[in-house]
């Protein structure tokens, strides 16, 4: 995938009228269409497109006002203008005026979409991703057809060269954006309706003095002036067939009517908030422990049925009524496999295995339990007889890890026994999991060694965990340090993270690009040409998201009261999968591992307001998305006690990936030195979240220049959408 070759600023589009930049140009309005060479040949004017920078010699005589990128000279930017602005020339050569392109027949004509995935690009795979798209993208088009509508709206090629955001928030430009037709800038709808509210006695000089505040960014115009609303015109990147055609499509597909493509069905149906109890090693948890509450169990008409006879029980108390669970040994707790008994479940010819440990006393409120040491597993193979499963060997991860702070079991699948079908059940819940057994899959050992020897002498940039201090060393200085705790001579927690972080992964290292590719799990959508990863229609030949894969390589670290953690509490900008390649053994020699804390995408609002009630934070500054905490074995008992909020708590081994979907929060701490490889990918079940994302952090963007909305969902939507209506994709699928 190439690398951005734009930070985000672009060309602008502009509407229709001259922009009065020369006391010679007449006012015009423009229909220029695809082919406008005839347009103004009654009045015997000829069109010279402006096709480049604004001070372009071929120019000089019409006196263009210079847009925000000429004016800059950014390299990194594209002229404003180019294939949107026009001169009008009388017979003479002489300049009569200055319009905008204002109509156009496609806007996708450069546009080089994939024609190949992981797997063969079936029918029920278009179903299922158009569907998903059209519940995301339909209000947004049905609002730009108004937008169209509007007078003066412009029509522009969409951008292939530059990634197109908003000036002032940094989101990137869909539809329902606006330019102003004297410098360029570009506006979406949310900044645009603020520059609106902006009185008209602002000025740059009577605007805040911080170049970062809103309103300043919102006013500035050409040098040394300002703009309002009034200079802004709508834009659209859509032709108004191939809009309509979409609106029209997407209503039907959601509407079920004159729709027959399939989607992706499960064989068992996924009821929202109890289909995780229809698995078959949920429901005999829960069969064998009625106690428990009933908190999505299946009910007795389901496929899967538990006894008759089990109680109810009432709702748990408030978290600060709750009896204390006794903190357990302070050291690294065997893997599943390594020490803890295992339960086998006699029921089918696929074992379930369940790690038992010492259960929490308080009562939980979800059907992810762990199984008591007093449960015989012949208590649970008496209780699961009557089960019929149709569900791979998997198991609930309960084993206590280390603070005894309850949480969330998470579920654990054998990378060998996980099917597409039965992680998609699982993923639709929104819930992280775990797969075990992949490190099996890779070609390559990615150890120490390995990178000392193919990459030793190259430089890199590692970071303090603490601090956040940055030095600049090489990368067989920092691998040889791996596992060698006591000749570290200072207490910095250096990691090497978002490796490379100057181009992408599969351009450094192709060797390790394929054997990611090769081992990963759930290719389908973790890849990233994945059949079901919407990210992987996006065209070849534009500035495409960096979605990875990436490295995070990372000393150990502690979990004790003000440590910071290896990465801090954060949330991705789509869904990830994280796994663990190598893992040095800790200093005490016991077996090495990193500590995950993830939340769930519902508690992320109390999360906020515990961490914006706890500590004093800048105004508008986001608690998790701002990176700055990190909550330790104090933070997390007080989060629990006041809200009742506790995390997924998973140990990650060698050979283990970690599933982590958008929207929720999470930190890691390793407790040994740890390498890394992880990636980001869009599905289907998470589309709204990741739009929610995108907007918090649009919403940052207003209150500091933070990060630009690498992600794109909007338009990575879109052109799924039109790559999965192509007639060689639509009639052969």
């Amino acid at each position: 995938m190439p690398a951005p070759k734009s930070k985000g600023k672009k060309r602008a589009r502009s509407v229709a009228l001259d922009s009065g930049e020369t006391s010679s140009s007449k006012r015009i309005k423009s229909d220029l269409t695809d082919s406008p060479s005839s347009a103004y040949s009654e009045e015997g004017l000829s069109i010279q497109m402006q096709e480049k920078f604004c001070l372009a010699t071929a120019y000089k005589d019409a006196k263009l006002s210079r847009c925000t990128s000429c004016s800059r000279r950014n390299g990194m930017d594209t002229c404003r203008f180019r294939d949107v602005r026009f001169i009008l020339r009388d017979t003479a050569g002489a300049c009569r005026g200055i319009g905008f392109k204002s109509k156009t027949s496609q806007t996708l004509g450069r546009v080089v979409f994939p024609v190949s995935w992981n797997s063969e690009l079936r029918k029920v795979h278009v179903g299922t991703i158009k569907h998903a798209i059209a519940s995301g993208l339909l209000p947004v088009l049905q609002r730009e057809i108004k937008h169209l509508e509007q007078k003066d709206t412009i029509c522009r090629p969409r951008e292939v060269d530059v990634r197109a955001t908003c000036d002032t928030c940094l989101t990137s430009l869909f539809s329902l954006s606006w330019m102003c037709r004297l410098c360029g800038r570009e506006a979406c709808a949310d900044c645009y309706a603020k520059l609106c509210a902006i009185p008209p006695n602002i000025t740059p000089a009577t605007a805040p003095k911080d170049r970062r505040d809103p309103e300043k960014r919102l006013i500035a115009c050409v040098p040394r002036e300002s703009h309002s609303f009034q200079q802004f015109f709508p834009v659209s990147r859509f032709s108004e067939q191939e809009l309509r055609a979409a609106v029209k499509e997407m209503s039907a597909i959601l509407s079920d009517e004159k729709y027959t493509g399939p989607e992706l069905r499960y064989s068992t149906p996924v009821d929202t908030g109890k289909s995780l109890a229809n698995l078959d090693l949920l429901a005999a948890v829960v069969a064998a422990h009625p106690h428990l509450p009933n908190t999505g169990r299946p009910s007795a008409n389901s496929e899967v049925k538990t006894s008759a006879s089990s109680p109810s029980t009432p709702d748990p108390p408030p978290p600060n009524q709750r009896t204390p669970t006794k903190p357990p040994p302070a050291s690294i707790p065997p893997s599943v496999g390594d020490s803890i008994p295992l339960v086998r479940v006699e029921t089918t010819s696929h074992d379930v295995e369940v790690a038992t440990t010492s259960s929490t006393s308080e009562h939980l409120s979800s059907p992810l339990l762990p199984i008591s040491p007093s449960t015989s597993a012949s208590d649970l193979s008496r209780d699961t007889q009557r089960l019929k499963s149709k569900s791979p060997a998997q198991s609930v991860n309960p084993f206590n890890i280390g603070d005894g702070i309850p949480f969330h079991p998470t579920v654990t699948f054998s990378d060998s026994a996980l099917t597409e079908e039965t992680f998609r059940q699982v993923w639709a819940e929104g819930r992280p999991l775990v797969v075990k057994g992949v490190l099996d899959k890779f070609n390559i050992k990615w150890t120490p060694e390995y990178f000392i020897e193919k990459y030793g002498d190259h430089s890199c940039t590692i970071v303090d965990c603490v601090t956040e201090a940055k030095q600049e060393v090489t990368v067989g200085w920092f691998f040889a340090m791996f596992g060698k705790y006591d000749e570290r001579i200072d207490s910095r927690v250096w990691k090497l993270k978002d490796w490379p972080s100057w181009t992408d992964f599969k351009s450094a290292f192709p060797e390790l690009y394929d054997d990611f590719a090769r081992a990963v799990p759930i290719q389908s959508y973790c890849r990233r040409d994945g059949v079901l990863n919407i990210a992987s229609h996006f065209p070849s030949n534009a500035v495409a998201p960096d979605l990875g894969p990436k490295m995070y390589n990372a000393f150990a670290t502690s979990d004790t009261e003000g440590s910071k953690g290896s990465t801090r509490l954060h949330m991705d900008m789509a869904d990830a999968v994280n796994m663990m390649v190598h893992v040095e053994p800790c200093a005490d020699g016991t077996p090495g591992g990193a500590r995950w804390d993830l939340f769930r995408a519902e508690d992320a609002p109390a999360i906020r307001q515990f961490l914006s009630e706890r500590f004093k934070l800048a105004n508008g500054l986001d608690p998790i998305h701002s990176q700055q905490f990190y909550l330790d074995k104090k933070l997390r008992a007080e989060l629990y006690a006041k809200t009742g909020v506790r995390s997924h708590r998973v140990i990650q081994r060698q050979g283990e990936a970690v599933f982590i979907p958008a929207g929720c929060a999470h930190q890691v701490c390793n407790l040994s030195d740890c390498i890394k490889v992880a990636a980001d990918f869009v599905s289907p079940e998470n589309i709204e979240r990741c739009a929610r994302l995108t907007e918090e952090f649009r919403a940052q963007n207003l209150e500091r220049m933070w990060k630009e909305d690498v992600l794109q969902l909007q338009t990575m939507m879109w052109y799924a959408w039109v790559s999965c209506s192509r007639p060689e994709i639509a009639g052969t699928a």
